[in-house]
């Protein structure tokens, strides 16, 4: 039997979207998640054929030479010693992601059938997700000892409440969600198919029982964002004038509504947004996510700020800025942001120019200006774009990135028969 090249990507991704996390065996290693992908991408390198421009090949290996040569300068020039074998491999996580990327490029030919195929199992992963997330909030007294088997880690008692399914992390599990909506939102808008738009439900109330602050606001931002970059000039500046509209209407009510919120129905979202609108100086995510910044920016500026002083492994880093700034210093921090803000721009200025030849280059040229422009927003809670499953995805993303910005119409120019 001959696999395609979008087949055995549908495959990839339902494979790392479900596959369990054990927690009882692996505790809070999820090592094997790496490994799985890792040889999932091995084998689309030497199994399929690799055709990939010059172009392409700069835009993804700058990303992570770069990363990759500040983590090994933040080992030789910091103040971390190596703490056993899988410090190792950490110094050497770079790599491990530029492979599981290169493998995800190898298998995206022709970006419309692409497109088609992971929006379609996309619309299987949300349908799964939104069902165990209402069993997981609703009746997890019931499936409490499958789910903490497969998918939940048996300590995580603070996190009661919340939908995490497949992606160990209530905010995990809302980031890859956001990764997916905006999926959903463009082919709804592409097909014009009113049953479609039960997945983009199905995504948004995922993001909603996750409880996810971050998730939540950023959900809603999507819808926005894509509304905004669909619009022409003089629509454009009517889905500016709503969103500001919204906005102060949002910001005017917001105290009120989630006392409400917390009053009436509890639960972690309510309960902590009401505690930073309302006491700041006792919103212990918030400010431990400050005290993440200063105290890594306070560190490095005694050793190393330009590469980073080592992994931070004995260090709780959550917050994006200060995950960089420990790691690979303020060089990767700068270079983080303007890459990003490259792609994203980038993205947005292509647009008008293949919106007429090619509708759904367009779209993920849509798909993936709000990826890389909301991830300053997105890793706030965690810098997930390097972890377990989320790195995946994240990796997927840069993949879509690397072909539709630098579409070589020799290259993807139509399906791909398997070589």
């Amino acid at each position: 039997m001959i696999i395609k090249k979008e087949q055995y990507l549908m495959f990839f991704i339902s494979l790392i979207a479900f596959f369990p996390l054990f927690p009882p065996i692996f505790q809070r290693n999820e090592q094997h998640i790496n490994i799985i992908a890792l040889f999932l991408s091995l084998f689309a390198i030497f199994s399929f054929k690799i055709r990939i421009d010059l172009y392409q090949r700069v835009y993804l290996f700058s990303y992570f030479f770069i990363f990759q040569l500040a983590l090994m300068l933040s080992f030789w020039l910091g103040t971390e010693p190596i703490g056993g074998y899988s410090d190792i491999l950490s110094y050497h996580r770079p790599i491990m992601l530029f492979i599981m990327a290169f493998g995800l490029v190898v298998l995206i030919d022709d970006l419309e059938l692409t497109y088609l195929k992971l929006t379609k199992i996309f619309k299987v992963i949300v349908t799964v997700v939104f069902v165990y997330s209402l069993l997981e909030v609703f009746a997890f007294d019931v499936f409490s000892a499958v789910m903490f088997l497969f998918y939940r880690i048996e300590d995580k008692s603070n996190i009661g409440g919340t939908a995490v399914s497949f992606f160990t992390l209530p905010y995990y599990s809302s980031y890859i969600l956001l990764i997916v909506l905006p999926f959903l939102i463009s082919f709804r808008k592409l097909t014009k198919q009113k049953s479609d738009s039960k997945y983009i439900f199905f995504c948004f109330i995922s993001i909603i029982l996750t409880q996810s602050k971050m998730g939540i606001v950023l959900a809603i931002g999507i819808f926005f964002f894509y509304a905004f970059l669909s619009a022409n000039l003089k629509n454009k500046l009517k889905v500016s004038l709503f969103f500001l509209i919204m906005l102060s209407i949002a910001g005017y009510f917001i105290i009120d509504f989630i006392s409400y919120l917390k009053t009436e129905f509890g639960g972690n979202f309510a309960r902590t947004l009401h505690l930073m609108l309302t006491n700041t100086e006792q919103a212990h995510n918030l400010n431990e996510r400050l005290k993440d910044i200063t105290e890594t920016y306070a560190e490095i500026m005694l050793n190393n700020p330009y590469v980073g002083i080592g992994l931070g492994k004995g260090k709780t880093i959550e917050i994006w800025i200060g995950s960089i700034l420990y790691r690979y210093g303020f060089v990767g921090l700068i270079f983080f942001i303007m890459f990003f803000l490259f792609t994203g721009l980038k993205a947005i200025m292509m647009i008008s120019k293949v919106h007429k030849s090619s509708p759904i280059q367009a779209e993920l040229l849509k798909i993936i200006a709000i990826w890389s422009l909301t991830l300053y927003i997105s890793q706030l809670s965690g810098f997930m774009f390097e972890m377990s499953k989320a790195a995946v995805f994240s990796m997927l993303m840069l993949a879509l990135c690397t072909r539709t910005l630098f579409r070589n119409n020799k290259i993807a120019t139509g399906p791909t028969n398997h070589e």
